[in-house]
């Protein structure tokens, strides 16, 4: 899935979580993934570039979806054409607002868009621009501002879900708005949450 399919990884992870306590309606979520594996199987996968100077990152979390009420991340890395990486999983602790799961999907997606743009450059390759697309505003009023941007209903957010911040401070990253509509990366999440509510 990591290397081939990366259109599954949102209903992997969603299963790997019902491992230990599988249902009938888990059993009926994997026999849908393995039926659309099966009428897939000829696609092929497609990974191209439009430009090696602009790394396009995109990232957004699904806010409170699993039962024990923590957040999901979902974040791709693409050259213009086709996903790089990808990566599908459950936030890590527990989230007050939807802003504040947004920044932590953020802090836990970019080290990943960082590792590629130092991975492009020893391969001869040096981007211009790292470009991070967010569908919420306040996360990036909060990430180009850390605690300024906060307000009574975020002061609580960890300190260390601002490194963002250093890295927009130091030009390392643009983060930059892309309408939920046009969020490659919200498609998958929005397909986490039905297979979260199926039946």
């Amino acid at each position: 899935m990591k290397r081939g399919r990366p259109d599954i990884e949102v209903s992997v992870s969603f299963l790997c979580t019902r491992v230990q306590q599988p249902t009938e309606e888990d059993w009926s979520k994997l026999r849908r993934v393995l039926v659309y594996l099966n009428g897939t199987i000829d696609e092929e996968r497609v990974i191209g570039v439009h430009d090696l100077n602009t790394l396009i990152t995109m990232i957004d979390a699904s806010y409170a979806v699993h039962p024990n009420m923590r957040s999901h991340t979902g974040g791709l890395m693409s050259l213009g054409r086709g996903i790089l990486h990808g990566k599908s999983s459950k936030q890590k602790m527990n989230t007050k607002i939807s802003t504040e799961s947004e920044l932590v999907g953020l802090s836990e997606y970019i080290p990943y868009s960082l590792w590629m743009e130092n991975f492009l450059d020893s391969q001869g390759y040096k981007l211009e621009r790292n470009v991070i697309y967010q569908d919420n505003q306040s996360t990036m009023k909060m990430a180009r501002n850390g605690r300024n941007s906060c307000t009574g209903n975020s002061r609580h957010i960890n300190i260390r879900y601002f490194f963002v911040k250093d890295r927009f401070d130091k030009e390392e990253i643009d983060i930059v708005y892309c309408p939920t509509l046009d969020m490659v990366e919200d498609f998958l999440q929005n397909h986490y949450k039905e297979i979260c509510s199926e039946g």
